[in-house]
């Protein structure tokens, strides 16, 4: 079969270097399924990629995207060694399935395509009342903070009234933290630089602040939690927010750290982090994959809190604009997630 698919040969700006090519897909193997692509999910994970900032392409040309949903087309007979589907996955020709983030070879095959074969472990479940851009918007989201949260000692068991903070909450990422959050329990605390995009929060979060530095954060929270702190954050941000995070994250608490938009350099108080017993973690998406009983968790509790972390899907693109619509992720305007069509 013969499908289209972007790849980029050397790393650049997506504009400048994503580019469409033909690729001919054999039929499937042992353990593995042809999905028809539907939607594709964007990630800043990819345009980090693209840019040579995220995991190194194993060779080039390069295929790039880790999230979809499409319709499974054909299946090869199953696997009787390695890693396999989760229990509530439909392996069905006909079932629409989710592409599991961490799973899908990006190099080799990606998601930003028409079809691709992938391996039957690498499908997930889609929530029955999701749209196809729903479902493309939402697993990356709920490995990534949902183990973000479990990283820091949270359940749906343990979380009511804790006080959870999520900085540059308006992203794809923030939206579902948040609202996870708050369906177990928590009080939610976020950040956005943008006073406009924050507004845009209100609707999510119980309390929303606006800050740009770790001077504006310390203020915010202070004011939001009567000087009280919070138990557990979640930052994206990195250098220019770090040494407000340790000042507001209260005695015990818990930092995530799961991106590094400003800078991988931070500068933190050793004394406030031994006086205030605070923990300070390291997240990768690849944490849940080396942890099948974690995966397995993380899918279940996506399918069950599935209406009270709907994610949102800020704007739709053609499939064929993937560079233009990495560049308008770039920029950061949006709340949410941004989408590709493909069908």
């Amino acid at each position: 079969m013969k499908t289209r698919t972007f790849q980029f040969a050397e790393y650049g700006q997506p504009t400048d270097v994503l580019h469409l090519a033909e690729q001919e897909l054999p039929e499937p193997g042992p353990g593995q399924a042809l999905v028809k692509i539907k939607v594709v999910g964007l990630n800043r994970s990819e345009l980090n990629y693209a840019l040579g900032r995220y995991v190194p392409a194993r060779e080039f040309p390069s295929c790039i995207g880790q999230e979809a949903v499409g319709e499974i087309v054909a299946l090869g007979p199953e696997a009787q060694e390695g890693p396999r589907a989760n229990e509530a996955t439909p392996l069905t020709v006909g079932a629409r399935v989710a592409l599991l983030p961490g799973r899908v070879d990006i190099c080799g095959m990606g998601a930003y395509r028409e079809a691709g074969l992938y391996d039957q472990s690498a499908l997930a479940p889609v929530p029955d009342d999701f749209s196809d851009a729903e479902g493309a918007a939402y697993w990356m989201g709920i490995l990534t903070m949902g183990g973000c949260l479990e990283q820091a000692g949270l359940n749906p068991d343990n979380t009511r009234g804790k006080k959870v903070l999520v900085t540059a909450a308006t992203s794809s990422m923030g939206i579902i933290a948040l609202k996870l959050a708050k369906a177990w329990g928590a009080e939610t605390f976020a950040t956005s630089r943008s006073a406009e995009k924050a507004k845009e929060l209100e609707a999510v979060a119980d309390h929303v602040i606006v800050c740009g530095d770790s001077e504006s954060l310390i203020a915010g929270v202070n004011a939001a939690t009567d000087s009280q702190g919070v138990d557990v954050a979640l930052d994206p941000v990195g250098a220019d927010f770090y040494e407000g995070l340790v000042a507001v994250t209260a005695n015990g608490g818990d930092i995530v750290s799961y991106e590094l938009i400003t800078g991988p350099v931070a500068k933190v108080s050793l004394p406030t982090l031994m006086i205030n017993d605070l923990s300070i973690h390291g997240f990768t998406i690849f944490r849940v994959h080396k942890n099948p009983a974690l995966l397995d968790t993380l899918i279940r509790q996506g399918m069950e809190y599935s209406e009270q972390v709907r994610p949102i899907v800020s704007r739709t693109f053609p499939w064929e604009q993937a560079p233009a619509a990495l560049a308008e992720l770039e920029a950061a305007r949006h709340v949410g997630k941004l989408v590709l069509l493909v069908a």
